[in-house]
């Protein structure tokens, strides 16, 4: 019962997550908790078709909002499939088989037998754990890729290309050190336009894989890119013209793209 005693005293009533109807979380306000199957989860859904990480619940003073992470079998608000969507309370939300719905008020009627409430095993705050998010619409991938390396940042880069799950990308204090699904980072990062939404997600990441990048980032973007455009120019000597520019790495600050936070 910590956490409501500490968020009452600041005048800010905690939520409660109910679970399958079973078990109840007490959420405190500027907090975002992880969906999934891992047991590193916040919420620990133990069901196979659940992705191991499969949303993220941000749940702020002002607002809360649900973030499907490119699941297999994706989220769900109100019998509708989501990407991200704005949470009411009342709402279901369905994760494969299991329904979640969010109330202000404390339900009484499903406690346990002892009355007891659960607290998400890990109390992540806003700042520690969700850093942004939004769309790649307007700008550049690289545009973003040399934020992350400029402002030395630590976590892991989301990619989600229309409903697709798209590149995995590591950063550790700015260096790229490990990229999964990456069959395609080349051509999205020499975009300027997508026609399909470049949806992107970063947060921090504590399990860091092996890793498997070892030349400095800018080096590793250059070496992407130069082998985009040796592509380009042998499909234009096959097929005919097939042009894209190679984007300019920049040394100097980049701005911060527009990001929801």
């Amino acid at each position: 019962m910590a956490i409501m005693e500490n968020t009452a005293q600041k005048g800010v009533l905690p939520a409660y997550l109910i679970v399958d109807d079973e078990v109840i979380y007490e959420i405190a306000p500027n907090t975002v908790l992880n969906i999934g199957r891992l047991d590193t989860n916040d919420i620990v859904l133990d069901d196979y078709k659940v992705s191991r990480e499969h949303a993220v619940l941000k749940f702020s003073r002002s607002d809360i909002m649900l973030v499907d992470l490119a699941s297999t079998h994706g989220s769900y608000v109100n019998g509708v499939k989501i990407d991200r969507s704005s949470i009411r309370f009342g709402d279901t939300i369905h994760i494969v088989n299991h329904e979640l719905t969010l109330s202000r008020e404390m339900p009484k009627d499903k406690l346990s037998e002892s009355g007891s409430i659960l607290t998400p095993k890990v109390a992540r705050t806003l700042d520690r754990r969700l850093k942004f998010f939004g769309g790649l619409n307007e700008f550049s991938l690289l545009t973003l890729v040399q934020f992350l390396h400029q402002e030395k940042q630590s976590g892991l880069l989301l990619l989600e290309l229309g409903q697709m799950p798209g590149p995995r990308i590591y950063f550790m204090e700015g260096e790229i050190i490990h990229v999964s699904q990456g069959d395609n980072l080349a051509d999205l990062l020499v975009r300027k336009n997508h026609e399909q939404s470049l949806f992107f997600y970063f947060h921090h990441e504590t399990n860091f894989p092996r890793r498997t990048i070892t030349q400095p980032t800018l080096n590793y973007l250059m070496g992407l890119c130069h082998t985009h455009d040796e592509q380009n120019s042998r499909d234009f000597k096959q097929t005919g013209p097939v042009w894209s520019a190679r984007p300019q790495l920049e040394t100097a600050r980049v701005p911060l793209p527009p990001i929801i936070r």
